[in-house]
């Protein structure tokens, strides 16, 4: 995986303020380089007229994603499908293990199933398989945060895919400032997970 800083296009893209963080973790302090600000997102708790209740009990694997969304670091993907990653931030985990946490809680938020991840003694009827396809600040074409999830409802018991769909949310970004840019792909995922559990919950 790439550890390069983000190429001066996107400085010149972006906002003043991207392009001073851009410097400032490239410089050294007398205690060593500044060390990046960490975020978080948080889990939908939101389901407004969801049924609630069953015995059916759920099994999020580890979401796959391609390596460049398979690290801590916040992607942003500028014209012509360059990826870079935005200076002096990152998740608070790499992002399948975050996506996968949040889903978990997402799920146990609405109360609509038992669910767990791998090695928890689970006797699971389905499993809600997750392929993370973008989950990043995309200047390509303005600015706006963008989160799409193919999901798979695989039947445990006979080993069959139920259903599959992909959920996509995009949000504008207020600004290119890391806390902006962290809003926005908070109120994305938001969206595209809250999908995924009603989604699933009409399935099982």
């Amino acid at each position: 995986m790439s550890d390069r800083r983000p190429a001066p296009s996107i400085a010149r893209r972006l906002a003043p303020a991207f392009a001073l963080a851009l410097a400032l973790a490239g410089c050294a302090s007398l205690g060593g380089a500044k060390p990046p600000a960490i975020y978080d997102i948080s889990a939908p708790t939101d389901f407004a007229g969801l049924r609630t209740g069953t015995a059916r009990q759920l099994l999020v694997p580890l979401p796959t994603a391609i390596d460049a969304l398979g690290s801590a670091r916040i992607v942003v993907r500028e014209p012509v499908g360059k990826l870079s990653y935005y200076p002096g931030a990152t998740w608070s985990d790499e992002l399948p293990s975050l996506v996968q946490t949040k889903l978990v809680r997402a799920f146990e938020n609405s109360g609509r199933a038992k669910v767990g991840r791998p090695g928890e003694s689970l006797a699971i009827d389905y499993q809600v398989i997750v392929d993370i396809r973008a989950f990043e600040l995309d200047v390509s074409q303005g600015r706006s945060a963008h989160v799409a999830l193919g999901v798979k409802l695989l039947d445990d018991r006979t080993g069959k895919v139920k259903a599959t769909k992909v959920f996509d949310a995009v949000v504008p970004a207020g600004s290119d400032a890391a806390d902006a840019v962290v809003r926005a792909l908070d109120a994305a995922a938001d969206r595209a997970l809250t999908d995924v559990v009603v989604w699933t919950a009409g399935l099982i």
